[in-house]
């Protein structure tokens, strides 16, 4: 968890990207326009999604989770209707993964969860488009923006339209040629007013004002830690039992029998009834429900009426 004060989070921090873009009146304005600032393009209609899990193929495949999730229509979009393009907001902390493969992993996923099933023209996958967004240069050559996109080596000048691009932000290197793009990722970074130097960044600090006044929002700082991190839990579950994949969806289900009634806690002693009902379950999905359920929760009544 965090070490920093709820009204100290900044826009960098997983935990205020989150309370913002799960905002139904701030998130969708908020994410295009942070789009729009770090990209330098229009963006239409959009749509957001505040840590979309996508699973893997059965529980021995490991799945992902996307921070936010925000997609672009050219007009106002059907209920089920595909997007033209997927922003997909990634803001980190820590250097010690393999990024680089990690998003390779993340952009198939993302892809393989953009065409209904049936479907013959790869015309309608989405664009998409992974932001992260670091506080530390992955490259380590001073820039604010990398861009990569496929690409023919022996002649650059033959477009390759495959629609995928990746974007690394540094919010610790300056650059020279932006003003913009530099008061923005100093704002990400540090979100501040003084920091809200920009139009932009001034209509950003409005939205960030608002999530940081909700007290359900401090109440679920309180309870994140390392609860929502489901990766994680996976990994907890991974280091139980290894190998046959009979071992590891059972350690995949003890685990969030577990990490349920630790949540649990946060309003006293668990009743024996509730600790038997949820180490009960055999459906892996109904737990991560009751998992979500429970941080969401404001006491142990509210999570036992939804539940039931």
């Amino acid at each position: 968890m965090s070490n920093k004060d709820f009204e100290d989070l900044s826009l960098i921090d997983g935990f205020l990207v989150l309370s913002v873009a799960s905002d139904l009146k701030c998130g969708p304005e908020c994410g295009r326009l942070l789009a729009e600032g770090l990209l330098h393009e229009k963006v239409g209609y959009v749509r957001i999604h505040a840590e979309k899990i996508v699973p893997g193929i059965g529980l021995a495949k490991r799945g992902i989770r996307m921070d936010v999730e925000l997609q672009s229509f050219p007009h106002k979009p059907e209920e089920n209707e595909l997007p033209e393009k997927i922003y997909d907001f990634e803001p980190h902390h820590k250097n010690s993964d393999n990024l680089f493969k990690r998003n390779r992993f993340n952009q198939a996923k993302i892809d393989a969860h953009n065409l209904y099933s049936g479907e013959k023209d790869f015309d309608n996958l989405p664009d998409l488009c992974v932001i992260n967004i670091l506080d530390y240069d992955p490259f380590g050559k001073g820039k604010a923006k990398y861009h990569f996109h496929n690409m023919c080596e022996e002649d650059i000048s033959i477009p390759y339209p495959d629609g995928l691009d990746h974007y690394y932000f540094n919010t610790s290197s300056p650059n020279d040629e932006d003003d913009e793009l530099n008061a923005l990722l100093k704002y990400i970074q540090n979100s501040t007013e003084e920091n809200a130097t920009t139009e932009l960044t001034k209509q950003l600090h409005e939205y960030v004002t608002k999530v940081k006044s909700s007290p359900e929002e401090r109440y679920r700082y309180m309870t994140w830690g390392e609860y929502i991190d489901f990766e994680t839990m996976e990994a907890k579950a991974e280091a139980r039992k290894e190998g046959q994949a009979e071992g590891r969806a059972e350690a995949v289900l003890a685990t969030y029998r577990e990490n349920t009634l630790e949540v649990l806690n946060k309003f006293g002693d668990v009743p024996d009834d509730v600790v038997e009902k949820v180490n009960s379950v055999t459906d892996v999905d109904v737990l991560k429900q009751w998992f979500t359920l429970a941080i969401k929760s404001d006491s142990m009544a509210s999570f036992l009426s939804q539940i039931n």
